[in-house]
């Protein structure tokens, strides 16, 4: 049940369940508070997260483990707390391992941290060389920041140890049926793609009235503005969201980053935030 609250960013509730617990004679274990302390991720409840954190030792007798560690990173990482984040992963007594140093690159890349990204990929490179997806964030950081020789000597690397790269990619789920948005158009077309660039045309004209920019700083090619603007609006998670307005649900994945997030949330007004709501996904509302 904690689990179930969690991964649906439901972390108030998961925090009334894990003291109703706890109050009727149950111990947490380490499963337990792996729970606890996702759903305050998915929420962004840094305090809160702290305090479980804190108390598990002294007050419920659990020892923290890697991951208790690795998800106390992302939550600190993803709402941009990134020094905190280093200075938690250097003082923690356990192997940070690759899923901390991981945690720590995304949110390096969700604020263009590069300093502490280049930090966190030399240790990435050497625990999972072949996990491309470590190589991608850092190129996406290196072209951010017009260091595009960085950038092509990755990409060689990645091509020296035979790392694949799948093309970015979202998906949302509708009923049972799961939608796959693709990079280059790497997916089937749907029935529903008029709709879904209908509904995004929609957004982007009432987004724009209330003082929504694109920020092309983020794309590194050499464009004119109209053509950076276009890529930006057609990421494939701005189609997904798009997607899940169409048909009024709200299951969001993504492989590609989160910086679309910022073109969602200005599109949150009343009628839209009112489709969003029940999810309570933090990161998708920011």
């Amino acid at each position: 049940m904690l689990t179930g609250l969690a991964v649906h960013g439901q972390a108030h509730e998961a925090a009334t369940l894990f003291h109703d617990m706890w109050r009727s004679g149950l111990k947490p274990d380490g499963v337990t508070f792996t729970a606890v302390l996702t759903a305050c991720r998915s929420m962004g409840l840094v305090t809160e997260a702290w305090e479980y954190f804190d108390n598990m030792e002294a007050k419920y007798g659990v020892a923290p483990t890697a991951e208790h560690h690795a998800c106390m990173v992302d939550l600190l990482a993803r709402c941009g707390y990134l020094d905190e984040a280093m200075a938690f992963i250097e003082r923690s007594p356990a192997d940070p391992g690759a899923s901390s140093w991981g945690a720590l690159l995304t949110g390096c890349a969700i604020y263009g941290n590069l300093d502490l990204a280049e930090s966190a990929a030399r240790h990435l490179f050497k625990l999972e060389p072949h996990n491309s997806a470590n190589y991608l964030a850092m190129m996406s950081l290196y072209e951010q920041h017009q260091m595009f020789d960085e950038a092509e000597s990755l990409k060689y690397a990645m091509k020296a140890r035979g790392v694949d790269a799948r093309p970015g990619w979202s998906w949302t789920q509708v009923g049972r049926s799961v939608h796959v948005f693709e990079v280059d158009g790497g997916s089937p077309p749907y029935p529903e793609t008029p709709e879904i660039y209908g509904e995004m045309s929609r957004l982007v004209s009432q987004i724009r009235m209330v003082g929504y920019v694109p920020d092309n700083g983020c794309v590194a090619y050499v464009l004119p503005e109209e053509e950076k603007e276009r890529l930006l609006l057609c990421h494939t998670e701005n189609l997904g969201s798009s997607n899940s307005l169409v048909d009024q649900i709200c299951t969001l994945g993504a492989s590609c980053g989160m910086q679309c997030f910022a073109f969602a949330s200005f599109g949150l007004d009343h009628h839209i935030l009112d489709k969003f709501q029940d999810c309570r996904c933090y990161y998708l509302l920011i």
